[in-house]
Formats: structure tokens, C-alpha cells, sequence
């Protein structure tokens, strides 16, 4: 294997870690959502979009390396001088790939779909409130006792 289909296969390993690590930080985020935990949702929120930037930040070395290293095997067949071993942990790589993104496609459909969810609930909660709120009182005003009442 050359030094392409080296740099390649651990391009592709970094992209494959770095979707797992978003694969786990939604499950995390729907966990927080569930438990009505903000701060852990908004956590969740910016560790989502720093996975995303570098793996933003990696997709245009991994599409150079990808040309370069088809090329050379492109030419390594025509000349028959790659072994079929040698390229044999590529398509694995691939398939992992594809695998995990299948894994992170699913998880953000479902995450969207609790995030509208959970968006209607608090709307529908909101509505209740507003068509009560003349009947209790404001539960951030400020209080007083029975004391000062005059």
C-alpha cells in the first residue's frame, strides 16, 4: 500500500471517529431533552457543532487524498503491480463509513422529530398558561405576605 492509500485509510478512520463521537453526542442531546436538561442540551449542542466542523475541515483533504489515491490504483492495476491485499482495507473502511453515516442519518431524523415534538408540547403548555393567566397569579412576580397586605 502506498502512501496515498495510507493517508486515505486513516482519513477515512478520523472521519469514522468523528461520526461515532456525533452518533453519540445526539443520543446524549435526546437524553437531555427527554430530562429537560438544558445546560446539558446546550453542551451537547456545541460539542455537535465542533464534531461537525472538523469533520468539515477533514472532507477536503479526504476528497484530495481520494483522487490521488484512485489514481495511483488505477494505474497500479493497469500495470498489475498493486496486490489485491494491499487495497483490502479500504473497502472495509468504506464499509464502516457507510455504516455509521447510515447510524447518524437516523439519529438526527429522530432527534428532529423529537425536537418538533417537544416544540409542540411547550407550545401547547404556553397556550394553557396564557388562557389562565388571569385566573393565577404570576408565578415571577414578586410576593408579599399576608401581613402587608393593606
Amino acid at each position: 500500500m502506498n502512501a496515498d492509500s495510507h493517508r486515505y485509510l486513516d482519513l477515512l478512520e478520523q472521519r469514522i471517529t468523528l461520526l461515532g463521537a456525533l452518533a453519540g453526542a445526539l443520543v446524549s442531546a435526546q437524553a437531555d431533552v427527554v430530562g429537560f436538561d438544558m445546560d446539558g442540551l446546550e453542551a451537547r449542542i456545541a460539542g455537535q457543532q465542533r464534531l461537525c466542523s472538523q469533520i468539515s475541515a477533514l472532507d477536503p483533504e479526504l476528497d484530495r487524498v481520494q483522487l490521488q489515491c484512485a489514481a495511483h490504483l488505477n494505474l497500479s492495476s493497469a500495470q498489475t503491480a498493486v496486490a489485491p491485499s494491499e487495497t483490502s482495507h479500504i473497502p472495509e473502511a468504506l464499509a464502516r463509513l457507510r455504516a455509521v453515516q447510515s447510524r447518524v442519518r437516523e439519529l438526527n431524523a429522530a432527534h428532529q422529530a423529537l425536537l418538533r415534538r417537544s416544540r409542540r408540547t411547550v407550545a401547547a403548555l404556553l397556550n394553557s398558561y396564557h388562557s389562565f393567566a388571569m385566573t393565577y397569579a404570576d408565578p415571577s412576580a414578586p410576593r408579599s405576605s399576608i401581613g402587608e397586605i393593606v
